[in-house]
């Protein structure tokens, strides 16, 4: 069997929907439904029953759920199994997005290397989106973003908070840049934008000059070609000691929380990332 398609048919049991669940996934809607029809033919019943509200599991799918978790595992476990040079040998697969490398998670290696001194580590970054299929996919132990992640094997907890200001060039006024004027959209995870208008009374959604998926890209483009944007200010402190950014007067800064999502498909490094990142637990 395809363990892609147990992923598939976890997403949409995770999520109670094809449309969903494609978008977590980054699949069409065709492309899932496709997936599970295919999971459906290969054991032969039904797991879902479907209306125009959504999916529910049926009993046969309620049943394959609480397998499916534990079949996707035992293939992760035998997986590092196999990658491991010995019996003794310890690899974490660990990614975060550009930011939370930069204001936080190269500060907390030295937590890892100290509780974990004889660790190999696999280090990745890149934009949520792809850093979230990396962990669900099993290619990541653990992935550290300004969203939780949501799905059967995979635990979520805060860990830090990143302080996002809105930010200016000089070549823009303060009022402009309240009205997002060249705004350079940086993806802050589903939910920031209508925090954005709520938090600063904001009365219509931003005409969007420039789309990036990761903050260095964003400050790039500011830097270079001016604009307005929400970056964190651990990351901007000597641009604006420079005068090339400049906090934008009268616009609250927006607390943007950071979570660890682990697998816990693999055992060992499960509970070694939870000693490191939730050593409260």
């Amino acid at each position: 069997m395809d363990i892609q398609l147990l992923r598939t048919f976890l997403a949409v049991a995770e999520h109670e929907g094809l449309r969903k669940a494609a978008e977590f996934l980054h699949l069409t809607p065709s492309a899932v439904s496709s997936r599970i029809r295919q999971l459906e033919r290969e054991i032969g019943i039904q797991l879902f029953d479907r209306s125009r509200s959504g999916v529910i599991l049926t009993p046969a799918g309620f049943r394959l759920k609480e397998r499916a978790v534990a079949l996707i595992g035992e293939w992760n476990n035998i997986r590092q199994d196999v990658l491991r040079r010995d019996e003794n040998d310890l690899c974490l697969r660990i990614g975060a997005t550009d930011v939370i490398w930069q204001t936080w998670l190269q500060k907390k290696l030295g937590t890892f290397v100290t509780a974990a001194p004889d660790c190999r580590y696999i280090l990745r970054t890149g934009g949520r989106s792809e850093l979230a299929q990396m962990l669900i996919n099993g290619t990541l132990d653990c992935a550290i973003l300004p969203e939780e992640i949501k799905y059967p094997g995979v635990s979520s907890q805060r860990v830090t908070e990143l302080e996002l200001i809105l930010a200016r060039s000089a070549d823009i006024t303060d009022q402009a840049a309240a009205e997002l004027h060249r705004f350079v959209d940086i993806d802050w995870g589903d939910g920031f934008r209508n925090r954005m208008i709520k938090a600063n009374h904001i009365a219509h959604e931003p005409a969007t000059n420039t789309n990036v998926n990761v903050a260095w890209l964003g400050l790039a483009w500011l830097l270079r070609f001016g604009g307005t944007a929400w970056l964190p200010r651990a990351m901007i402190e000597d641009d604006i000691a420079l005068g090339k950014l400049h906090p934008v007067a009268g616009i609250n800064s927006i607390p943007l929380d950071v979570y660890a999502a682990i697998n816990s498909e693999n055992d060992i490094a499960y509970t070694t990332l939870r000693s490191i990142l939730m050593p409260q637990e």
